[in-house]
């Protein structure tokens, strides 16, 4: 019973936390459990991959490759990335045709826990780019946010050597 209802807890949190790519939910979430299939689901680190400490690393990298980035903010709500013991972010993020948007970079603690997150943000339709232990979560619940990430995803990964989780 209790592996259901953390299941149930850890797929509420992911929905809040995706919703916060496109609006200031502040409500309270739950941790959500990391399995061994979690884990084996991430992509490897791309060889030669580069490894941002911050988010203002990854700012200044999205930046120096020509999109317009606003200054990272951290948002102290509690989601599973801070339950994980990692950091979120909140900047704005776009391009020269206004693809982008409310953007989360999610610092994680350490590789298994970005990895237990991919498949949740994907079952609940998120688009992201991910890399050794950090996550850029694009904007999706808006009217054409899904379709503005995916059009954006690709320049982000290429940018910071990441991988597009869709």
């Amino acid at each position: 019973m209790h592996a259901r209802t953390t299941t149930a807890a850890a797929l509420a949190v992911l929905a809040l936390t995706l919703t916060a790519c496109s609006s200031s939910d502040d409500s309270d979430q739950a941790a959500a459990p990391s399995s061994p299939a979690a884990a084996s689901a991430a992509s490897a680190a791309p060889a030669g991959a580069r490894h941002y400490e911050t988010a203002q690393d990854i700012a200044d990298a999205l930046k120096d490759a020509g999109l317009t980035v606003t200054k990272p903010e951290e948002d102290g709500s509690a989601s599973y990335i801070t339950e994980v013991g990692g950091k979120s972010y909140t900047l704005t993020v776009t391009d020269q045709n206004g693809d982008g948007g409310e953007t989360l970079i999610n610092l994680f603690p350490n590789p298994e826990a970005l990895a237990a997150w991919i498949p949740l943000s994907k079952q609940f339709g998120g688009v992201a780019v991910t890399n050794d232990s950090w996550a850029v979560s694009l904007p999706t619940k808006a009217e054409g946010a899904r379709d503005s990430s995916k059009r954006i995803a690709p320049t982000i990964a290429k940018a910071l050597d990441g991988t597009v989780q869709q």
